[in-house]
C-alpha cells in the first residue's frame, strides 16, 4: 500500500532546540498543546507517533546522505534525489502518512534567527 510522507530539512543549534520544538505539552485537562513545529507550519491533524526527526552535527547539501537510516530511506532518497538543495541542513523532519500539500495553507519556510526550517515536499512509499 502506498502512503505519503512529508519532509522538511532545516538548520537548528543542537538535538535538545529541536526537541524542544517539536515537544507536544499537555494541559491539566490532558488536552495536547501544539509544538511550536506544529503552529509555525500550521499542520492539520497527523498521526503523532509516525513523525521521525534527526539532527546531525554537521551540515550536508545531499538529501541522500541526510536521508540514510530514516525508515524507507531507500525509496525517499530515489524520489528526493532529483532535488536539488538550496543550501545546507542538519535537521531532518518527515512525518509518514501525511501529505502537508494538501493542508492548503502552506509555510514552506520559516527563519527565526535561532532556527530555520523549510518544507521541501512530499514522497511515496511503499509499507
Amino acid at each position: 500500500m502506498k502512503n505519503d510522507v512529508s519532509l522538511w530539512l532545516g538548520y537548528f543549534r543542537d538535538f535538545d532546540k529541536l526537541e524542544k520544538y517539536t515537544e507536544i505539552k499537555y494541559n491539566q485537562d490532558g488536552d495536547s498543546i501544539p509544538s511550536i513545529f506544529e503552529k509555525d507550519f500550521k499542520l492539520g491533524y497527523y498521526d503523532r507517533d509516525l513523525i521521525e526527526k534527526d539532527w546531525i552535527p554537521y551540515t550536508e547539501d545531499e538529501i541522500e546522505k541526510l536521508l540514510v537510516d530514516f525508515s524507507y530511506d531507500d525509496q525517499l532518497i530515489q524520489q528526493y534525489n532529483n532535488i536539488k538543495l538550496k543550501s545546507k541542513y542538519n535537521t531532518i523532519i518527515l512525518i509518514y502518512n501525511y501529505d502537508y500539500n494538501k493542508e492548503g495553507k502552506i509555510v514552506n519556510f520559516v527563519d527565526k534567527g535561532t532556527y530555520k526550517l523549510e518544507f521541501i515536499g512530499k514522497a511515496e512509499y511503499t509499507d
